[in-house]
């Protein structure tokens, strides 16, 4: 915990005006209308797909069951189509401090900063809301060390995440190299949340990678979470699909 809160104090600092702000004795005036915000140190636009699939089964009271069933059948669907902006405010120690936004159809979310570890771990900054779920599965994908060293066709290697009430292990795969600026991984991840609201879940997909540019070119993923209660039980399934649109990093 001591080495993942020295860590993102390390990335903060490294945005242009944050520290300043914080150490200030008393509040900073207010900028210039004309004054422009910091540029970002990386501009990432994604089009993203969304589909979404729920099923909930609810049980009954006992009087219900005596009268021929125990389970009531919920299913809801929906597709969300739009962007997820990233832009990359800082770095420090091979890791990245950015800020995630998405802006679609049915599932819109307000700038949020996330700190990504050069594994792919996330930390998340207090007072601001979660990201969606297609928001946490792209950003991950960011890591600077997403390959962990040189990779041959076949090679396959694991990065894990635990917290208290959290693990997830998430298996990539190379399978293949078009050319030295697009290779393919195969993704397997499983996930668990124990507590109150306990789950558990699988995504499985491709990534299309730039190995030289750290970012992922197009990636397509299915996730699967199984939620069980004294209500009943909810299965629900998310499609993920994301293009990479434009990358201020990109040669004309």
């Amino acid at each position: 915990m001591i080495a993942r809160v020295a860590m993102l104090a390390t990335l903060l600092s490294a945005v242009p005006g944050f520290a300043r702000a914080a150490d200030a004795p008393s509040p900073a005036p207010e900028p210039a209308a004309s004054a422009a915000a910091p540029k970002p140190l990386r501009h990432l636009v994604y089009s993203v797909t969304v589909e979404v699939q729920t099923q909930t089964d609810m049980r009954t009271r006992a009087v219900d069951a005596a009268m021929g069933g125990n389970t009531e059948h919920y299913a809801a669907s929906g597709t969300s189509l739009g962007t997820v902006t990233c832009d990359v405010v800082g770095v420090a120690d091979g890791n990245l401090l950015v800020d995630v936004t998405e802006n679609a159809s049915e599932r819109s979310s307000a700038t949020k900063r996330v700190a990504v570890q050069n594994d792919g771990g996330l930390i998340f900054l207090p007072n601001q809301g979660a990201l969606t779920e297609e928001e946490s599965e792209l950003v991950s994908l960011l890591a600077p060390g997403l390959m962990g060293g040189e990779r041959a066709v076949g090679d396959s290697w694991t990065a894990r995440q635990k917290s208290p009430n959290y693990t997830t292990a998430k298996t990539f795969r190379l399978t293949d190299v078009k050319n030295a600026a697009d290779i393919s991984l195969a993704v397997e991840e499983v996930y668990t949340r124990s507590g109150s609201e306990a789950l558990s879940g699988t995504v499985v997909g491709t990534v299309e990678y730039d190995p030289g540019r750290l970012v992922p070119l197009y990636v397509k993923l299915d996730k699967t979470t199984h939620q069980d209660s004294t209500e009943g039980y909810k299965t629900r399934k998310l499609g993920m699909n994301f293009v990479l649109e434009k990358d201020s990093r990109a040669k004309p």
